[in-house]
This record gives structure tokens, C-alpha cells and sequence, in this order.
């Protein structure tokens, strides 16, 4: 992720390593928020937790001493512009917010509503809620503590300042201040040419523009607005990645932070593994691998193995399967959404700064995962890309602010996929603030996702790994109100159904 410079008032730059151990600091301590939220843990435990994560944060601000960071102004600068892109995506409720946020808010209730552990009654057996809850569970401690709309805003504010630290820190891979600005706007404008192929083959524009193929690549835009915590995970995987590549961190660094992130989106974490594995083949090959670079990825997994336990609990429900693609089809959205950018990348740049093995790389994996789904639906390559699209991103902001042949070629394209982010702004700004969400995720999924199973989120109480089994847990209520918001919610794939005074469902 990529930021403005620093002003000259703030000269001095921050340390680099202790912006990444912030970031390693908060996914540890969701880690133990997790423990605490299942109480599997006796007190020891937490302690045994808490020395972990200390020894990972000092260890890699102790390794990352040569990496100069951004400025503090340019810090600061990040989480503004972080705060504007989520308030715009609805997080704080102040803008309107797409219709994923109507379980998303759900579930932020029921964590801070219900005493730790719950399960929900609703199907005649306990179940666990069993998702990536880490963007979760530091809001609802402090909507547990403070009560009132205090849930929303801090997760407006872990989420601004995790995405303005990666922005901040993103900044640092380019040196001059034309060069940062074009990043910022390449990497934020970065999406597909899903407008042209609405034109083309849905018979012109709609609100949501990205599902033209059936099959869909997420802008950053619609990330930070629809799935910011699939979001962070991928882009903190990609982060690493390009300052690993850019010599600035040291490999053990940039594998400590991988499994943090799977408590927020395992599907995330799997779309930055071939990256890490290219990491890694180069390191070996280099004879560059140190004990540290093994060491610090070792304790951090054992720090995420109940996180991990728990993410896998009843995972043949959720399901993995290959899926048949129409050949056009496929070929069409590739080459709108990724070989727009890729070829010219590939055939009129000599020496991308980033590698021309991660471009392959990242061709590969977005070339493959449309075939693979995990769910019901295509959230797999919608979030597994995330990581991919990202690099992808950089390396054209890092282009285009040259003379390069393959210059005119990228702008064009990035002038037709500006309009998806567009089009998500503009929703921001047309419809109503999102309303409170009073009733339990189990309501919400029934009214815009009835037609999926439930099982991405929930586990049943007996086939959670004994490990991460609660034993005692509340029986959360299934009694639920007969709205489970007021006012009009604003369906994006449904432009045309009237907005009610009160809830919207999807027609059947």
C-alpha cells in the first residue's frame, strides 16, 4: 500500500521495524482475544501469550534497524486518508455501507452483546460462531466496556490506523514525492476493466459493476468498502512481500506476519502462500536463509495454532471443489481484468523493479484460482487474489511514473478501470447512512444471503476441535426482534427494488 511523503516538519523518519511490530503487536493480541472469546485458556496461558508476542516485537525491531520508515507527518497523513476511504465504506455508520455490513454488523453485536463464550440455538444444536472474527473482537470489548455506538468506532479506528500504517509504510518504496503520489493514486484508482465489460456484454453500466463475468476481481475500492478485513489480510501479505523484495526487510520478518492474519481472512493468508514461497526458493537458492528467518515464523505460527483450530473447525462444510469455467468466459475476464496490465508489463518493460518471477507468479495464480472454490459462492478468487492484485498494482504504479513504452498502454487501462472505484464512491454518497443492526447474524444472513448455507460461520459446539471446544458457553437467545433494522438499505445488485421505511430483503 502506497502514501503521500512526508511534510518537512516532521523530517525525521520513523523506525520502520516498530511500525511493523505495531502491526504484529494488534494481530497477536486478536489472538488472544480469540482465546479469551472461546475460553479454552487457563491464566497462565495469557501470559505465556502476551511473552510471545513481546519477544516477536522487539526481535523485529532489533532485525529491522536499517529499514528507515515514513515520517510521522506522513504517518498521520496515512490514517486520515485511511478514515476517509473506510467512513466512505461505511464503517461508523455515517455513510452507507453495501450489504455485506448487514451480517457483518450482526455479527459485532452478537460478540458484544452475548458473554464469552456463546452459541447460537437457532438450528436445534449449538453452534459455534466460527469465521475470521479478528476485525472483531478488539470493538466488541470495547462496546462490552463502553457501550452505545462506542463497537462502530473502534472499528472505524483499528481499521484507519491498520490501513494508514500499511499506506505509511508502503510510502518508503518510493523515493521521491511525484513518485509516492502516482502510487497512491494508482494503487487506491487500481481495478479491472469492468466497465467496458459491462458494455460490452451485460448491455452497458449498473451499480455494481464488477460481477460482469460471473466471476469477479475486487478493486481496492470495493475491498476497503465491502470486506476490509479479507482486505488487510491480503494487503498486508503483499506489503511484506515488496519490502522483503525491496531489501528492506528481512525474510524472517515478512513470514512472521503471514500467519497473524488468517484470524482475519484465511482465504487472505492462502493468496499471499505463493508469494512466500517464492520468497522462500529465492532465499534458499541465495543460501540466504538465517536462524532468525525460521525462528520468528515459528513461534508466530505457534501463537496462531488455536486460531488456526479453530478457522478449520467442521471445515468440510464449508466445502473445496474444482469448477468447470466456459473457456470465453474465462479468457474474456482475464484479459479485461489482469492481462490488461500483465502483457504490457511482461513484453515492453525489460526488467519490472519488482522481478519479472513475481510477475509470473502473480500471472499464474490469477490465472488458476477462478477454478477453485471454496464456499459456496466465489469468495475464494475474489479474496485469495487480493494478495496478487496488489503486487500487481505496485509494479504498474511503479512503471508509470517513468518513460516506458509500456506506459501509455497501463494508463489507458487504468482510465477505464477507474470507474469501478468511481461507482463505489458514489453509492457512498447517493444512499442512506447504514441503520443499526439489532437482530443476530442468524436474522441478518436469512435476509440477503438466504440462499447460501450458514456454514462458512458456524460450527456445531461438537465438532469444534477439543482444544478450542468451549465447555461451559452462553446460550445466546434465539428470540429475535421483528425488524432487524429500520429504514431503507440500499441493494446495489438490485438497483430498481423501491427502498422501504423499513427492513429490505431480497425478493425470492
Amino acid at each position: 500500500m502506497i502514501a503521500p511523503p512526508s511534510s518537512r516538519a516532521f523530517p525525521h523518519p520513523l523506525p520502520g521495524g516498530w511500525l511493523i511490530a505495531l502491526l504484529v503487536g494488534w494481530l497477536g493480541v486478536d489472538q488472544l482475544l480469540l482465546w479469551r472469546f472461546l475460553d479454552v485458556m487457563p491464566f497462565w496461558a495469557y501470559g505465556l501469550g502476551a511473552l510471545l508476542i513481546g519477544v516477536l516485537c522487539v526481535a523485529i525491531v532489533r532485525s529491522s534497524r536499517s529499514f528507515a520508515g515514513p515520517a510521522p507527518a506522513t504517518w498521520l497523513l496515512c490514517i486520515g486518508v485511511a478514515t476517509m476511504l473506510l467512513l466512505l465504506g461505511g464503517e461508523g455508520r455515517f455513510f452507507y455501507a453495501n450489504i455485506d455490513w448487514q451480517v457483518r454488523f450482526a455479527v459485532l453485536r452478537d460478540i458484544s452483546v452475548n458473554p464469552w463464550p456463546f452459541v447460537y440455538t437457532a438450528r436445534g444444536e449449538p453452534d459455534v460462531l466460527r469465521a475470521p472474527i479478528g476485525m472483531f473482537l478488539m470493538p466488541a470489548l470495547a462496546a462490552k466496556a463502553l457501550g452505545g455506538r462506542s463497537g462502530d468506532i473502534i472499528l472505524l479506528v483499528q481499521n484507519s490506523l491498520l490501513l494508514g500504517t500499511l499506506l505509511a509504510l508502503g510510502s518508503t518504496l518510493f523515493a521521491t514525492r511525484r513518485a509516492r503520489l502516482i502510487a497512491l493514486a494508482v494503487v487506491i484508482g487500481f481495478s479491472g476493466l469492468d466497465a467496458l465489460g459491462r458494455v460490452l456484454f451485460r448491455g452497458g453500466l449498473s451499480d455494481h459493476l464488477e460481477n460482469w463475468a460471473y466471476l469477479q476481481y475486487s478493486s481496492t475500492i470495493t475491498l476497503a468498502f465491502w470486506v476490509p478485513q479479507h482486505a488487510l489480510s491480503g494487503w498486508i501479505g503483499a506489503l511484506a512481500f515488496l519490502l522483503w523484495r525491496a531489501e528492506k526487510l528481512p525474510l524472517g520478518v515478512y513470514l512472521t506476519l503471514l500467519p497473524l492474519t488468517a484470524l482475519w481472512s484465511p482465504l487472505g493468508l492462502i493468496g499471499a502462500m505463493p508469494f512466500a514461497a517464492l520468497a522462500g526458493v529465492r532465499s534458499l537458492s541465495a543460501r540466504a536463509i538465517r536462524p532468525a528467518d525460521i525462528a520468528l515464523p515459528a513461534i508466530a505460527t505457534l501463537l496462531c495454532i488455536p486460531g488456526l483450530l479453530y478457522l478449520s473447525a467442521a471445515g468440510d462444510g464449508v466445502g473445496a471443489k474444482l469448477v468447470a469455467i466456459l473457456p470465453l468466459q474465462w479468457a474474456l475476464f482475464e484479459l479485461l481484468e489482469i492481462l490488461v496490465y500483465v502483457l504490457p508489463l511482461a513484453f515492453l518493460v525489460r526488467q519490472p523493479r519488482f522481478g519479472k518471477d513475481s510477475l509470473a507468479v502473480l500471472t499464474l495464480w490469477l490465472l488458476a484460482i477462478p477454478f477453485l472454490q471454496i464456499g459456496s459462492s466465489t469468495d475464494f478468487m475474489m479474496r485469495g487474489s487480493i494478495c496478487a492484485l496488489t503486487i500487481l498494482a505496485v509494479t504498474v504504479a511503479d512503471v508509470v511514473r517513468t518513460v516506458s513504452p509500456a506506459r501509455p498502454w497501463l494508463l489507458l487501462a487504468l482510465s477505464i478501470g477507474v470507474m469501478t472505484p468511481l461507482t463505489e464512491i458514489r453509492r457512498a454518497l447517493v444512499y442512506p447512512p447504514a441503520p443499526e443492526v439489532r437482530c443476530s447474524f442468524i436474522k441478518a444472513w436469512e435476509g440477503s444471503f438466504w440462499f447460501q448455507p450458514k456454514d462458512t460461520y458456524l460450527a456445531p459446539l461438537d465438532r469444534m476441535p477439543s482444544l478450542v471446544r468451549p465447555t461451559n458457553p452462553y446460550r445466546a437467545s434465539a428470540v429475535e426482534p421483528d425488524r432487524c433494522w429500520n429504514g431503507a438499505w440500499h441493494h446495489p445488485d438490485k438497483p430498481d427494488v423501491p427502498l422501504s421505511s423499513g427492513q429490505d430483503r431480497i425478493n425470492r
